[in-house]
C-alpha cells in the first residue's frame, strides 16, 4: 500500500533533540530517562531514546524561530529540572566525552529491542546524541526534490553543529565524530537515487516486501521524507551545546529550503563519491575543510562556499530576523570556532573531563557566544 503524504503548510519548522542524561557525581551517562519521562508525563515532546541515557525533546510545529526558542527552553528547563530530582543532570554535545558503550542499557520499547537484536553491539555503538530538523513541504515531491537539493549543504551543517571531538576520553580529531557510531547500520547517510513520490513508494513497497525495512524509520538517509508529518526530517546535525544554537540551525534550514523551492532547478544523478568527500572533510576539519563543487569540479574552501551561501540568501531576505540570522550565522562561520573547539579549548585550559561536563550542563540554556 503507498504511503499518503500529509500536506503541511510550505517552511513551517520543528525540532528533534537528543540530550545526554549523565550522573550528577561521576558527570558519566546514567541510565535514568524511565524516570524523567515518566516524571514529566509529556509523552508528545518529551520521549524515550535508544538508550536509556538519552531523552529526546521534541518541539510543536512553529512558524516563529523565536517561538521555537522558548518552547525549546521551556521544554529544557523541565527536563534539567526533572533530572535533578533523580540525581542527574542533562547537557548537550553529539557524544559524551567517555562513553564506554558496553555500560549502556537499551530502552525498554519493542522497535529499540528489536534494532539491539537485530544489530547487537552496534545499537549501543549507536548511544550518540543529534539534532533533527523538520521544515514542512506541500507535497512527497516537494519532499524529495529537498532532500536533493539540500545535499550540498550538508558539510555547512556539519561544521556549524560539530560538538562530538572525543571518544571514550580520546580526542578523535575529528570536528564530528558522531556519525562513526552509525554507518554501520544499512540504509544510513546518502540518499538513493530518488527523485519523486511515486519512485520512494516503489521503493519503499520492495524493501517493505522483502524484510528489508519495517517502516520509514528504518529509512536513515542524511535526509528524508516524513509523510506522516509533512515533512523533510534533516538528520545530519550534532545536538549543539546550547539551545540558541540549536534554533539557529532551525532557521537556517529554513532559509536554505526557501531559497531552493523557489530557485528550483532539476535534479540530475550525480556520484555519492562527492557527497562523502565533502561529509568526510567536514566532519573532520569543520569550518578549515575543503570542498568540491561536483558540477564545475571547482575545488575551494567550505567557509568560501558558506560565504558565497550566505550572500545569495541576504540578497532576498527582507525581513530583519532574517537578516539578524544570517548576520549570526556569518559570524560563526568567519570565527571559524564550534562547539568541538569549544570542548578543546576547556580542556587545553586545564579542566578535567567532570568540569567539563558540568560546564555543558550549565551552559544549554545560556545563549551561546
Amino acid at each position: 500500500m503507498s504511503l499518503a503524504f500529509k500536506r503541511s503548510q510550505r517552511l513551517s519548522i520543528g525540532t528533534e533533540i537528543e540530550l545526554q542524561l549523565v550522573d550528577g557525581e561521576s558527570l558519566d551517562l546514567a541510565d535514568k530517562a524511565d524516570l524523567v519521562v515518566a516524571d514529566l508525563g509529556d509523552k508528545k515532546r518529551i520521549k524515550h531514546e535508544l538508550t536509556k541515557s538519552m531523552v529526546e525533546l521534541n518541539s510543536s510545529v512553529h512558524h516563529d524561530i523565536g517561538e521555537l526558542h522558548d518552547e525549546l527552553r521551556e521544554l529544557c528547563f523541565a527536563i534539567r529540572r526533572s533530572a535533578q530530582r533523580v540525581g542527574c543532570d542533562v547537557c548537550g554535545g553529539g557524544r559524551h566525552l567517555n562513553n564506554d558503550w558496553r555500560k549502556q542499557a537499551i530502552t525498554d520499547a519493542q522497535r529499540y529491542r528489536l534494532l539491539a537484536s537485530r544489530f547487537g553491539y552496534l545499537s549501543k555503538l549507536a548511544c550518540v546524541f543529534g539534532q533533527h530538523i523538520h521544515i514542512g513541504v506541500n507535497d512527497g515531491d516537494e519532499a524529495m526534490y529537498l532532500c536533493h537539493a539540500l545535499t550540498p549543504y550538508f558539510p555547512h551543517l556539519i561544521a556549524l553543529s560539530a560538538s562530538s571531538p572525543f571518544y571514550q576520553g580520546v580526542d578523535t580529531l575529528f570536528a564530528s565524530s558522531r556519525f562513526s557510531a552509525q554507518n554501520s547500520f544499512p540504509n544510513y547517510g546518502c540518499l538513493e537515487q530518488i527523485y519523486s513520490w511515486d519512485e520512494f513508494n516503489r521503493y519503499y513497497e520492495r524493501l517493505s516486501a522483502a524484510g528489508v525495512i519495517d517502516s520509514i524509520k528504518d529509512i536513515y538517509w542524511d535526509a528524508r521524507p516524513k509523510p506522516e508529518l509533512g515533512t523533510v526530517e534533516i538528520r545530519i546535525c550534532d545536538t549543539p551545546l546550547h539551545l540558541s544554537h540549536a534554533a539557529l540551525l532551525v532557521g537556517y534550514c529554513r532559509l536554505l529550503a526557501g531559497f531552493l523551492l523557489k530557485h528550483r532547478r532539476p535534479m540530475a544523478p550525480e556520484y555519492y563519491a562527492f557527497t562523502n568527500y565533502n561529509k568526510i572533510n567536514a566532519y573532520r576539519r569543520g569550518f578549515a575543510a575543503d570542498y568540491v563543487e561536483p558540477a564545475t569540479l571547482r575545488r575551494l574552501s567550505l567557509t568560501a562556499h558558506m560565504l558565497t551561501t550566505l550572500d545569495a540568501l541576504r540578497a532576498e531576505a527582507r525581513a530583519r530576523e532574517e537578516l539578524s540570522l544570517l548576520d549570526n550565522i556569518e559570524r560563526h562561520v568567519r570565527l571559524g570556532v564550534n562547539d568541538s573547539d569549544r570542548i578543546r579549548h576547556l580542556f587545553d585550559n586545564g579542566l578535567q573531563q567532570r568540569q567539563v561536563i558540568k560546564r555543558l550542563c550549565d551552559e544549554l540554556l545560556q545563549a551561546a557566544s
